[in-house]
């Protein structure tokens, strides 16, 4: 059970970091993207289900469940602050999904680096492209 969990999981994961990307060029070429959109956040649940699963199947991995509640928490807010017009959402929704899909990969380069840096890194690095969609988001809204 646990290694089909966590195959599972490998996939999820991959496919979301795949369609991050993909949802965020649509959008930037003014299509909606619905089905990369609708994949990207099916992906990061099944992560953070199957990480539970994983996290509760495995002595002393429960502190990262709400990990996993935190970035699914990211992406659905994220997906639905433009959709619900949430006051402000130009500034909020790229620290939402951008924050999701930084956790998917520290996730990524913690399991396959364990370096303590892989847990700063990616937070570090994705800040210029949140600070990018911003600014073009709140150029879009004004």
């Amino acid at each position: 059970m646990p290694e089909t969990l966590l195959l599972l999981h490998v996939g999820a994961g991959t496919a979301g970091l795949l369609l991050g990307p993909l949802w965020l060029a649509a959008r930037l070429s003014g299509r909606p993207a619905w089905s990369a959109a609708a994949g990207y956040q099916v992906a990061v649940l099944l992560v953070a289900a199957t990480g539970a699963g994983l996290a509760s199947s495995q002595p002393g991995l429960a502190w990262l469940v709400p990990f996993g509640l935190l970035t699914e928490g990211l992406a659905v807010a994220g997906a639905l602050a433009r959709r619900r017009g949430w006051r402000r959402w130009p500034v909020l929704q790229p620290h939402l999904l951008g924050g999701s899909y930084i956790a998917l990969t520290t996730g990524l380069l913690v399991a396959q680096t364990g370096s303590p840096l892989a847990w700063v890194l990616p937070a570090l690095v994705g800040q210029l492209p949140i600070a990018l969609a911003k600014r073009r988001l709140a150029a879009a809204a004004a």
